[in-house]
């Protein structure tokens, strides 16, 4: 709520709040609504500004709150899916107040960032020094030390409880130091919506006796909430029966792409610098024919919730030149259907996923498993190009034939579900597919030969020009 995170946005999201903000102390009762605003820079990169009160009402100074926020951070330590990360935060303010002798006096202050985040768990520190101008004709400001912490737990996906503290050394001589603690709540209400509600205490002569917080936020791009999908993933402590039989009834849920027409007019980039998880691939050399009637073997597990491969079907050259002029016609795939089964792709980008990603001879994810996805979805939100993606599963030859396949197909199925409820991804792009045995990259005759084997391929896909 108060206490800021070493995370950063994405480039070019933007994050907007609005706030009902309620303090009482000492000088009296103060209602304000400040409005926030946040802007993703680049991968570690964001600027962030507040204005204290809507209303208007002169009720700044007693809030506690009164200060227009300007600030840039940027994180130097750690990348967006590591667990421990370090952040640089540069703020300069300015209060705002009807008293003529203390408005529009400048501050500015200077904060190193931590954050510690596992999983339901985060813990985030900072400390820092501020700056205060001297208003002339009142008693003069000292410099601030400042320090704060924050927890957080998610008991679900969509709330997160928070309890924060923060502290502040004597800005003016004779009224003491500053400090509070807050409880607080945030609900996800949609990807792109989220309300705060939260408590202060003060604790120390400085601060307000207590304050509420209330607020919704938006924002665009990637969002704050990652909606989940229908589970498609076994329970862990549910028996695995890879051996069931065929006539068993699969549940089935389709996954479509977009309308590839918008990246089909683009060729892709060529790849640089090959990142720890990328496989080279030479462009447009490497292609793929999705079929929209393929299915999943039919030696798949029931107990496996499975989605369909169902692409939508590609128009006609002459159906795509008419279409260039129907852009929202494109976008939401209200197109005819041109009759053609197939959609033909090439591989514009590939992941590799070692054997490392699952617990052994599992389809769960393992810590290592998530950190690389997350790694692989960083850089591919840095894509401005449209693409979908096919999730490939693989395996050794030891075991049968039906187990093997089996086992390569949850192992997709569990990463595409971590894509889409964990890191947000639009499902209706997300293909999965498992081969078993039937593709190895190395020789079985040798443990490294099978470990090799045993992986996982993120297929990015551009859709062919036709």
């Amino acid at each position: 709520m108060t206490q800021p995170s070493a995370q950063t946005l994405d480039a070019g999201n933007i994050s907007f709040g609005l706030w009902y903000h309620q303090a009482n102390g000492p000088s009296g009762s103060a209602q304000t609504v400040p409005v926030t605003m946040t802007l993703g820079l680049g991968s570690f990169l964001e600027v962030y500004g507040a204005y204290p009160n809507l209303l208007f009402n002169d009720d700044d100074l007693k809030s506690g709150r009164g200060n227009i926020h300007l600030g840039f951070k940027a994180r130097v330590f750690g990348k967006r899916a590591d667990l421990f990360r370090i952040a640089i935060d540069l703020q300069a303010r300015r209060s705002v107040s009807d008293n003529p002798d203390l408005d529009g006096v400048n501050s500015y202050q200077t904060r190193v960032i931590a954050s510690f985040k596992k999983e339901r768990f985060g813990l985030h520190a900072n400390m820092g020094y501020r700056f205060n101008d001297d208003p002339g004709t009142t008693a003069a400001f000292d410099d601030q030390l400042i320090a704060g912490f924050g927890l957080e737990f998610a008991p679900s996906t969509r709330l997160r409880l928070l309890a924060e503290m923060e502290f502040a050394t004597e800005k003016i001589k004779g009224e003491g130091e500053e400090g509070e603690a807050t409880l607080g709540v945030r609900y996800f209400l949609s990807p792109h919506l989220t309300l705060h509600a939260a408590m202060g205490f003060g604790i120390l002569d400085a601060s307000p006796d207590w304050r509420t917080l209330l607020g919704l936020s938006t924002s665009q791009g990637v969002g704050t909430y990652l909606k989940p999908v229908p589970r498609i993933i076994q329970p862990a402590d549910e028996k695995d029966d890879a051996e069931a039989p065929a006539s068993e009834d699969l549940s089935t849920k389709k996954i479509r792409p977009l309308s590839p027409l918008l990246a089909g007019q683009v060729k892709p980039r060529k790849v640089g610098r090959v990142e720890k998880l990328e496989v080279p691939v030479d462009a447009e050399m490497e292609e793929i024919v999705l079929n929209r009637q393929e299915s999943f073997p039919e030696q798949a597990p029931s107990a496996v919730k499975t989605h369909s491969l169902t692409p939508l079907t590609p128009m006609s050259v002459p159906e795509q030149k008419a279409a260039q002029d129907k852009p929202r016609e494109i976008a939401t795939g209200e197109v005819a259907d041109s009759g053609d089964p197939s959609i033909p792709a090439f591989v514009y980008r590939k992941f590799r996923l070692p054997e490392l990603s699952f617990d052994f001879d599992q389809w769960t994810l393992s810590e290592e498993g998530k950190k690389s996805l997350s790694e692989i979805v960083a850089s591919l939100r840095k894509d401005t190009r449209w693409f979908f993606l096919r999730i490939d599963g693989h395996t050794d030859d030891i075991g049968s034939e039906q187990y093997n396949m089996s086992l390569s197909l949850k192992r997709a199925i569990s990463m595409a579900s971590y894509l889409v409820e964990r890191e947000g991804l639009d499902a209706e792009r997300i293909f999965v597919k498992g081969f078993g045995e039937s593709r190895p990259v190395a020789g079985n005759e040798t443990e490294e030969g099978r470990s090799r084997n045993r992986r996982v391929e993120i297929l990015v896909l551009v859709p062919k020009k036709l």
